[in-house]
């Protein structure tokens, strides 16, 4: 009953009672302002957080095949060594293009080839997957 006594005692008090309450929810509206940036900036934050893991992600996927195709590439060219060898080895060319000389021949998910230098006594194999290439040399005396 005090409280009721003053306010109509004064109109003073009636004002500055007003203006505490005006005071109190103008903080509780600077509150719920700050309270949105802080997190419309985490989640600003978060997002360009998540973009840069994807594109981490798809840089190294990407690099992960390069390296597959590399390797599948060089064992394509070893095959293609294997079979060059084994048409000189055994005198035989079921090609008619000289023996050692292995036309583009498709393996697996790639093509290899070999070329025979009869001069220089080399043998020169490459295999190709996915466009990346890797090519095999060797220099032989005799086989």
């Amino acid at each position: 009953m005090i409280g009721k006594s003053v306010i109509a005692l004064s109109g003073y008090s009636v004002i500055a009672l007003e203006q505490r309450k005006n005071a109190k929810t103008q903080k509780r509206y600077n509150v719920k302002g700050a309270i949105l940036i802080t997190t419309i900036i985490i989640l600003v934050f978060l997002t360009v957080l998540g973009m840069s893991l994807i594109a981490f992600l798809f840089s190294r996927t990407a690099y992960s095949q390069m390296q597959l195709d590399r390797l599948k590439s060089l064992y394509l060219a070893e095959a293609g060594l294997s079979k060059a060898i084994w048409e000189l080895r055994f005198d035989v060319d079921p090609d008619g293009d000289g023996p050692g000389n292995i036309p583009k021949t498709k393996l697996g998910e790639g093509l290899f080839w070999t070329r025979h230098d009869f001069q220089v006594s080399t043998l020169t194999a490459t295999g190709e997957v996915n466009k990346t290439r890797r090519t095999v040399q060797i220099k032989y005396s005799a086989i």
